[in-house]
């Protein structure tokens, strides 16, 4: 359609056939401009824009002649139709005036480079700089940006912040990781962390103390860093190297038979914010002020256009899942299933890297408590490193 015809609105008229002619002559005495013009069986159609048609309507009834208006479209039409609905007039200021602002505020921002720097760090940190969605485009300055993020970060060498219309591209160059350096230690030796029988060494470098199938004790010396020099005297170095020994742990877990659990209520509470950039206004709730003890899950959903390219608007979701703390004594299975879970974590936190070869467990009912002990043996690193003091280097 003709950009003429939807800016000031066209309406299609019907006339009965044989008053077409009067029609016709009343439009080319009046200079009243009208087109398409068509016949069908024992109708007259005509197309003329809405003002035209307005003055054809009221000629035409006053010379008696029947006139109905078929179609009417274009914006005067819309407006007139939806008139008296203001939510959807006031639904296109606000489209309006978002599309106006738009060109005006930071929508995106994209990252590359980043590898140990998760994207969600790397938005924070550029947010504490300056830099995050909804910022005035005519407020951002990328060379001052990039200098606080320099300062700010040890894990970045190199940043470059480019704008491409609305959304920010964020290229950065991680530091590269320094490399571990062993202890500072001049001169040590490897001594037992625990008693145990030793089973294997691995990389050791030192004057050997100890071989495989010996028994030592609890701060034992297992590899020294003290030679006998071949000139005299005494020659200092750095002993290292792993240690491997059988050792034996004992665990003792206890589980009361009372405990406290938690009783949610049947509804849980909720309320819903709108996000738009960082502006955030709530839509409904029905918490009520509530006062009482409640778990709190806080979720927040962008939306998303076609490429996972995300909105700066979207919903956050808070839930309140009230609950009561109830005593209550436990079933047995419930007790012994928590007793093996401790068991299992105090095993892990302890013994990390130890290869577990025999167990023996033993458990009792108390009257408040169901207690078990176990008795474990481990293949395990037992060196550690015992720094030796020279005198007069410290």
């Amino acid at each position: 359609m003709h950009p003429f015809w939807l800016l000031l609105g066209y309406r299609i008229l019907r006339v009965e056939r044989h008053r077409a002619a009067e029609v016709v002559e009343l439009c080319r005495t009046h200079g009243y401009i009208y087109s398409k013009a068509s016949f069908s069986e024992d109708s007259f159609f005509l197309r003329a824009a809405d003002p035209t048609a307005t003055k054809i309507v009221n000629g035409c009834r006053a010379y008696g002649i029947s006139v109905e208006i078929v179609r009417e479209g274009g914006i005067p039409a819309w407006v007139r139709h939806y008139r008296y609905r203001v939510g959807i007039l006031i639904g296109f200021l606000l489209f309006c005036g978002i599309l106006f602002c738009s060109g005006r505020v930071l929508w995106g921002i994209r990252i590359e480079g980043n590898e140990r720097l998760s994207e969600s760090e790397m938005i924070d940190q550029l947010s504490v700089c300056g830099l995050e969605i909804g910022c005035p485009l005519r407020e951002l300055r990328g060379e001052v940006i990039e200098n606080r993020m320099l300062i700010l970060s040890d894990e970045i060498s190199w940043i470059s912040i480019n704008m491409n219309g609305t959304v920010a591209h964020v290229e950065i160059r991680e530091e590269l990781p320094e490399p571990i350096e062993g202890n500072e230690f001049a001169a040590s030796n490897l001594v037992a962390s625990r008693s145990g029988r030793i089973e294997r060494l691995e990389d050791v470098r030192g004057n050997l103390a100890v071989g495989v199938g010996d028994v030592v004790a609890e701060g034992d010396l297992l590899v020294g860093g003290l030679y006998e020099s071949e000139v005299g005297g005494l020659r200092y170095t750095r002993a290292t190297g792993r240690v491997f020994a059988e050792t034996e742990r004992r665990f003792l877990v206890e589980i009361p038979l009372v405990g406290e659990t938690k009783i949610y209520g049947n509804k849980p509470l909720m309320e819903k914010y709108w996000i738009f950039f960082k502006k955030e206004g709530k839509i409904f709730g029905n918490t009520k002020n509530f006062q009482g003890d409640c778990d709190i899950i806080n979720t927040v959903e962008y939306f998303e256009l076609p490429g996972n390219v995300r909105l700066p608007f979207g919903v956050r979701t808070v839930q309140y899942l009230p609950y009561e703390m109830q005593s209550e004594r436990r079933e047995a299975e419930l007790a012994v299933a928590l007793a093996l879970r401790e068991l299992r974590e105090q095993v892990q936190r302890q013994v990390p890297d130890g290869q577990l070869i025999r167990k023996e467990m033993r458990s009792e009912w108390r009257e408040d408590a169901y207690v078990l002990v176990c008795r474990a043996n481990f293949i395990e690193n037992i060196a550690v490193e015992k720094e030796i003091e020279i005198e007069g280097i410290s």
